[in-house]
């Protein structure tokens, strides 16, 4: 095993160790691995810690986020920490988004909204400036969610800082006209302004 090899396994000990102890101390359900019969959908693994992202990101209470694809809310949990307006999911999986609804409602925080609704018929994306995404589904899908978050920002001008987990396909948003603010292997931060 080399040496990234082992900070991944790490890294994913240390995340799971996390959602165990949310889980017998909350009663917060964000374990465990869902794959979707759709193959355009990577299914659900809960997303890695992302404080030390979003405190690099300038966020105020005028900020809106969406996570797409936001399987049981975990991120939506993290993201609760910090300023917020709203702190919306949609999620295409009833089964997971029954999960997420349970999980906001233990968290408790007026903030956090959810849509079941795959997110290529999702109307509402000219409501949000930042978007997260822990790499939920294909390149198909992917391409119709850009496409939609640009159709947003033709409507409603604004900067938009998209959050990647493990950013497979981050050469679509930099051929859409995203700006790579950080790109590593776990994260990547992308951003259109005018």
């Amino acid at each position: 095993m080399n040496f990234l090899d082992s900070m991944m396994y790490i890294r994913f000990y240390k995340k799971n160790l996390k959602l165990r102890l949310l889980k017998k101390f909350f009663d917060l359900d964000f374990e465990g691995r869902f794959k979707e019969k759709n193959p355009l959908f990577n299914g659900y693994e809960g997303c890695y810690p992302v404080g030390g992202i979003l405190r690099k990101l300038k966020i105020s209470e005028n900020d809106s986020i969406l996570d797409i694809g936001c399987g049981k809310g975990l991120f939506l949990y993290y993201a609760r920490k910090f300023k917020f307006k709203t702190i919306d999911g949609v999620e295409y999986s009833k089964e997971l988004f029954e999960t997420a609804k349970t999980n906001a409602k233990k968290i408790g925080d007026s903030r956090i909204h959810l849509f079941n609704c795959d997110a290529r018929d999702f109307e509402n994306y000219a409501d949000y400036n930042f978007f997260f995404l822990c790499n939920p589904f294909s390149k198909e899908v992917m391409e119709v969610v850009i496409s939609k978050i640009l159709e947003s920002y033709e409507s409603n001008n604004r900067k938009i800082t998209v959050y990647y987990q493990f950013p497979f396909l981050k050469d679509l948003f930099v051929e859409n006209g995203f700006k790579p603010k950080l790109c590593t292997f776990l994260h990547g931060v992308f951003v259109l302004e005018t």
